[in-house]
């Protein structure tokens, strides 16, 4: 039922992007003048840095050398941007988003509320392929896997779309903890301020160059995704559930494509090959390489558009059952 259910929904924004996409497949390429990149969170966060980053470089690698500017749009975990890339931004090539690799399976694990096809969406590819962790500030007194799954406490979060509260419900309903999931907030910086007032304990989903800065004043807790961490257990470890485990493995996938950029559904096809071809030179660039690095640790390990696409289309052939279960577990 889930299945036909998705089927319907993904047709819908597929009949429209065909009508555009043929009108522009006539049209000759642009050249681009200025580009918005808009980040589905709020200002200071990892999403808003890489966006703000990445705005100083693009344009070197593109046709007329756009100007590049950054504007913030923080809502449900960046679901709130990802609906405007669907249904009411530019398709040609003047507005990029930074959204979460979370929208990837929204629709599956929150069908109400992201109802929409994330294969409509043109992904340009992502700058990160790491694991994730849960982490804690070390005034809390949660310092251990155990505590953290036996104690009561507060565990922040933006929305119910978002990887800091996925990541949190999967430990939550998938290993029994006790914690709470607060929700509201804009992003990972409004978060770290609130663990550093004591008001919430951590905070999940988050990479390791999030935490670069305050690594002193913060407990590493456990991973998630693919690779072995030096002195760090993976929770999916912890699952007896098979089924449980796949269904938590599904989840774990889109971290092999963290901070991605997407364009609308209708972008010419001219278009999105040019800022896929000028995304993937721009990782490669020393100069864009020495200024991340001096952000944050960061290991820039990109995946491009094209494969973000087949991860995303792989996601969606999972049997119906595992959807299910991941559902149930990320509530």
């Amino acid at each position: 039922m889930l299945v036909a259910i998705f089927r319907a929904l993904r047709a819908i924004p597929f009949v429209a992007a065909s009508i555009v996409f043929a009108t522009g497949a006539r049209a000759q390429a642009v050249e681009f003048k200025t580009i918005t990149i808009k980040v589905g969170y709020g200002p200071g966060g990892g999403y808003d840095q890489t966006s703000r980053l990445i705005a100083r470089h693009f344009g070197r690698f593109l046709p007329g050398n756009p100007d590049i500017v950054v504007q913030n749009v923080p809502g449900g975990g960046s679901l709130k941007l990802t609906k405007m890339v669907l249904g009411s931004e530019p398709a040609d090539g003047s507005v990029i988003a930074s959204v979460s690799e979370a929208m990837s399976y929204a629709p599956v694990l929150d069908p109400q509320n992201a109802n929409f096809d994330p294969l409509a969406l043109q992904w340009i590819g992502s700058l990160v392929n790491e694991p994730a962790y849960c982490l804690t500030a070390k005034s809390s007194g949660v310092d251990t896997m155990d505590k953290f799954l036996q104690s009561d406490f507060l565990i922040g979060a933006t929305g119910k779309s978002s990887v800091t509260y996925i990541f949190a419900a999967l430990v939550k309903n998938g290993l029994k903890a006790k914690f709470k999931v607060v929700t509201g907030f804009e992003g990972t910086a409004d978060i770290e301020l609130a663990m550093q007032r004591g008001e919430i304990a951590g905070m999940c989903g988050v990479s390791s160059y999030n935490i670069s800065e305050n690594r002193d004043a913060l407990n590493l807790i456990g991973t998630f995704g693919q690779g072995i961490v030096a002195g760090q257990e993976k929770f999916t470890a912890r699952i007896d559930d098979p089924k449980v485990r796949e269904a938590a493995a599904l989840i774990e996938t889109a971290l092999q494509f963290h901070h991605p950029l997407v364009v609308p559904p209708g972008t010419p096809k001219e278009t999105v090959e040019t800022l896929r071809k000028g995304y993937m030179e721009m990782v490669r660039d020393k100069a864009f390489l020495a200024d991340i690095g001096k952000l944050s640790e960061m290991t820039v390990n990109a995946t491009s558009g094209e494969d973000i696409s087949r991860l995303v289309s792989e996601q969606l052939k999972v049997d119906p059952d595992v959807f299910e279960t991941a559902r149930n577990l990320v509530k």
